[in-house]
């Protein structure tokens, strides 16, 4: 038994030791150094005093049990203790018990990485343990031990497979088993984390897939790869450099899923090279003017082909020439234009590659997207997949979804470098819980808890959301389960079930009521939310809705958009619930849908009222918030069953309307919008149906100025037939019962369908046909109302006429179409588009036979192309800025016009004709040794017409209102004769002749 003394001398030597550890202690916690502990305790000042005061000093024959206890404000961090022994630890009001890790005899010390001298702030994430065995497999955790217990807020806690870190077993001794780390509220996934970091290290290169479902957690994964690669390669460059970058927004529509390799068409390789020059650009936004290469090769894209054949046949004295014939045939098949494109994109590639190594000078570089699922499907994933593998020193990380990376991802990517986030094991749940719930979350709620939600991480934040709201019984398991249980027995309807008691509508009927609406939403904000719920009580008090919607985004259950404000219901659950509203709740369901689409409609009339002019009109297709209001009004319009037939025709009219607007001259994504809107809203096999044939004609309606001939006009003619039948337009849009509304909107449906049609006659080449479409629909347009409509059937018309040689009517149908676009002038609408058509045809009705006046009128269209670029919108104060449109329209026009003066390169008056040409672009007349000589000129017409008239906007100088171009082009339009009237009395004037002459 020690005595009186003894104890004395242990009491004030424990007095001394507690008094310098608590010194040092406070020193090294401060620098953020780790605290140790082994057998001796050194792990916290309070087992430090136990020890001593216990007098277990030297009782070297006893198992020790550490006991950590942070009280009142204190902290204990980073302590590895030795796998002998029990531990238990306590964490009073604000103490702080944090990253607790477990070492024996029979596994080395954990490896943690220290924390900067700084302020104290929340834990850093430890670095990924390096573990002897990594054979060992993750099974289900036994209940051997205590848990750990009140876990911090903000903090780490770590647990084994087998338990809480630092539980012994029966024998005294801890497996040497991977620990589990909640870092933040999230489970690290360190086996995953850790073998791609070991594959960027060692290879330094290739394309990592990261594969999980929805709610898998692969957001957060990336994040914390982010992290990491910042730790573990301090020097490397870090792509995107704008991180939440997303690949959505370069991917093609669901019409063309599949569309690549073998099966790619034209129109997708027009669309490739256009979205991964858009994506390749984008990356690298920040840095562009180290890719000069690139950006020039971008310039170079291909556009239309202008083939020009110039035959000279001279028979000299007394020679013959007799019998001879010429086959001219120029066939443009699919596979050229597909290798040309190709080219363009090798190309492309080539000069971002070479840009890249340049701009990396021998750093490493690690490029992490998010939401690659949404481009694999597509030739642009395809594409990138394929790129990737090419960029130097660069490794890719994607993460994907299973279903998308079995279709298509296989099919590029390195099995062995895929890397599958797989569903939390019970361990992992354990510790999840845990973290939420301190000791009272045993192994036994863990199992239930990972039975019922199968591992899935987004159901287990729901579970533990559950819990949450009914903690005083759901601690218990098996308490837990019998409540799990009454749920339904479904997939989806589960998820809503489970939704409703995490919010518990009983206690909180706002949340309940504004998280219903939402899944009724694509997106919303609180005053969408209060025009819905007008007429309820809640919907009065803008508060309350404000304090609901930000209870459920406090519950997790809210995606923020990018516009400020506005959330969507997560992608997780809001199907489930929208479907448990339609089945048990279908009057609120339709009610919900009714309200969504009125308030919707009122959003679009009142941008509309803004464009009341005839042209200006047309210029809501190009209004983002029209087109989001738009699609969000007819989405909510399509889940309502009161007349399909109405609905089908509306959705047909909006489609062809921005289709006739932009789609048919370049590639529209807001026409993509809308089929993939309609995807989401088909309710009937009529429904589908539809679908499938408007995608047909897309499909089939080639893009650009330029229009072949070809079986694909017959296939588009058969869907936009298919159509009229499944809107009830098949024999006209006239019935008897339609209300005034419906007919208006069966009317107009009927009038794209036989425009279109038309067309298909046109571009066909099928004289005839075209010329009784066009007959026909005069008496229609007329009765419309719509004089720029009129104006553009009649110049179309027009072109019809010429195209089958009959001078006459298509001069005095352009005439008509003077005349309508003198009425809009007049009325202060100056439509530079269609009046540059108009000075175009009459350039070629005049081509052989002035062509000193047809060369004036080709400088006229260029002019007008020219102005197009900035226009006047109704919509936006600001003169809108050049775009891919204008762009496009500039380049016809001045192909057509170098074309023609490279075809009078001989003529007697090639002067005069030149000169007349540059007048209207205040040029300055070139020598004309520019245009060559005899059968060599006009070889290259956009270098004549880059010399010959004034520039085009560069790629980089789309979409800019400010710029080099936006003051080259103020300067030039100051010095330009813009009198509309005046031009229009030349163009009357000179079709009046030729509709006089040929009459003559």
């Amino acid at each position: 038994m020690p005595s009186t003394t003894s104890q004395k001398m242990r009491a004030l030597a424990a007095a001394v030791s507690a008094l310098v550890l608590t010194v040092v202690a406070v020193f090294w916690g401060l620098r953020g150094v780790e605290v140790v502990s082994w057998l001796a305790g050194f792990g916290s000042f309070v087992a430090t005093v136990a020890f001593f005061a216990s007098g277990t000093g030297g009782a070297l024959s006893r198992q020790v049990g550490h006991r950590l206890t942070a009280r009142l404000g204190g902290k204990i961090r980073r302590v590895v203790l030795p796998s002998e022994g029990g531990s238990t630890f306590h964490a009073g009001t604000g103490g702080v018990i944090e990253d607790i890790q477990a070492a024996g005899p029979a596994a080395p010390a954990l490896p943690v990485a220290p924390t900067p001298p700084v302020a104290p702030t929340p834990p850093a994430r430890p670095e990924p343990p390096h573990l002897d065995d990594p054979r060992s497999e993750r099974g289900a955790g036994s209940a051997r031990g205590t848990a750990v217990a009140a876990a911090p807020a903000h903090g780490v806690v770590a647990v084994t497979e087998a338990g809480p870190a630092g539980v012994a077993s029966a024998s005294g001794r801890t497996a040497p088993e991977p620990v589990i780390h909640v870092v933040d509220g999230l489970i690290d996934r360190d086996d995953q984390l850790r073998t791609v970091l070991t594959g960027i290290r060692e290879t330094g290169r290739g394309t990592f897939g990261v594969v999980g479902g929805h709610g898998m957690g692969k957001t957060s994964f990336l994040n914390m790869l982010r992290d990491a690669v910042r730790r573990e390669f301090p020097d490397a460059v870090l792509m995107p450099m704008r991180p939440h970058e997303s690949p959505e927004l370069y991917g093609l529509s669901d019409a063309y899923s599949g569309e690549y390799g073998s099966a790619t068409t034209p129109a997708v390789a027009a669309l490739l090279l256009d979205k991964s020059t858009q994506l390749l650009g984008d990356l690298v936004q920040d840095v562009v003017e180290q890719f000069s290469g690139f950006v020039v090769a971008k310039e170079g894209a291909p556009r239309a082909t202008a083939v020009t054949m110039h035959n000279t046949l001279v028979a000299k004295s007394w020679s013959t020439l007799s019998n001879a014939q010429f086959d001219v045939n120029v066939k443009t098949p699919a596979e050229s234009a597909i290798e040309r494109l190709s080219r363009a994109q090798r190309r492309i590639d080539d000069a971002f590659l070479a840009d890249w190594r340049t701009f990396l000078a021998g750093r490493r570089a690690i490029l992490i997207l998010d939401g690659f699922e949404t481009l694999i499907d597509d030739a642009v994933g395809q594409w990138f997949v394929k790129l990737a593998r090419r960029l130097p020193d660069t490794a890719v990380v994607l993460s994907l979804v299973p279903r998308e990376y079995a279709e298509h991802g296989r099919r590029v990517l390195d099995p062995d470098l895929v890397e599958e986030l797989p569903r939390f094991t019970v361990a992992e749940a354990h510790a999840y819980l845990t973290y939420h719930f301190g000791d009272r979350a045993g192994v036994r709620l863990a199992q239930v808890v990972t039975k019922f939600t199968g591992g899935h991480p987004y159901g287990l934040k729901l579970v533990v959301q559950f819990i949450h709201a009914h903690i005083d019984d759901a601690l218990n398991a098996d308490r837990l389960w019998e409540m799990l249980i009454h749920l339904s027995d479904g997939g989806d309807p589960r998820l809503d079930r489970l939704v409703r008691e995490v919010i518990r509508p009983d206690r909180n009927p706002n949340v309940w009521r504004v998280a219903e609406v939402a899944s009724l939403l694509n997106s919303f904000d609180v005053p969408m939310l209060l025009d819905l719920l007008d007429g309820d009580e809640l919907g009065a008090d803008p508060e309350q809705v404000s304090n609901a919607v930000r209870q459920v985004e406090r519950l997790g259950l809210l995606d923020p958009l990018s516009v400020a404000g506005r959330f969507r219901l997560h992608d997780f659950i809001r199907p489930a619930m929208a479907e448990a509203v339609r089945r048990f709740t279908p009057d609120r369901w339709t009610h919900i849908h009714r309200r969504a689409a009125a308030y919707y409609y009122r959003r679009i009339t009142t941008i509309e009222a803004k464009t009341a002019s005839v042209y200006g009109s047309w210029f809501k297709y190009e209004d983002a918030v029209w087109q989001m209001h738009e699609t969000e009004w007819m989405f909510h319009s399509a889940q309502l069953s009161d007349d399909r037939d109405l609905t089908r025709a509306q959705i047909v009219v909006l489609f062809l309307e921005a289709f006739w607007w932009w789609g048919l001259y370049v590639d529209f994504s807001f026409c993509h919008q809308l089929l993939e809107s309609w995807q989401r809203a088909v309710r009937t096999q009529h429904d589908r149906d539809l679908l499938d044939e408007m995608r047909r004609f897309h499909r089939n309606y080639p893009t650009g100025p330029d229009k072949p001939a070809g079986a694909h006009w017959t296939e588009a003619r058969h869907a936009l037939r298919t159509i009229g039948e499944l809107c009830g337009i098949r024999h006209g849009w006239r019935a008897p019962g339609r209300s005034s509304e419906a007919a208006e909107v069966h009317r107009r449906a009927w009038l794209y369908l036989r425009l279109f049609t038309a067309h298909t006659y046109w571009y066909d080449r099928r004289s005839a046909e075209a010329e009784d479409a066009y007959r026909q629909l005069e008496p229609e347009f007329l009765d419309l109302d719509d004089e720029w409509m009129l104006a553009w059937l009649y110049f179309e018309w027009a072109e019809v006429a010429l195209g089958a040689g009959d001078r006459s009517s298509a001069a005095a149908r352009c005439r008509r179409s003077s005349a309508l676009i003198r009425r809009l002038a007049e009325a202060g609408e100056v439509e530079s588009e269609l009046l540059a058509y108009l000075h175009r045809l009459l350039g070629d009705l005049l081509h052989d036979t002035d062509p000193v006046a047809a060369a004036q009128q080709y400088g006229q269209a260029v002019k007008r192309a020219f102005v197009f670029h900035r226009m006047d919108n109704s919509l936006d104060p600001a003169i809108s800025a050049p775009d891919e449109y204008t762009s496009q329209f500039y380049d016809e026009m001045t192909t057509r016009a170098a074309n023609r003066m490279a075809e009078w390169a001989g003529h007697v008056h090639c002067r005069a004709i030149l000169a007349a040409l540059v007048e209207a672009t205040a040029g300055t007349v070139p020598d004309v040794e520019v245009l060559g000589s005899g059968g060599d000129a006009g070889t290259d017409a956009a270098a004549l017409a880059a010399t010959l008239f004034p520039r085009g906007p560069l790629p980089n100088e789309l979409h800019q209102r400010r710029g080099p171009f936006t003051d080259y082009w103020g300067d030039l339009v100051d010095r330009l004769d813009l009198d509309a009237g005046a031009e229009l009395d030349r163009i009357d004037q000179l079709a009046d002749a030729l509709a006089d002459e040929s009459v003559a």
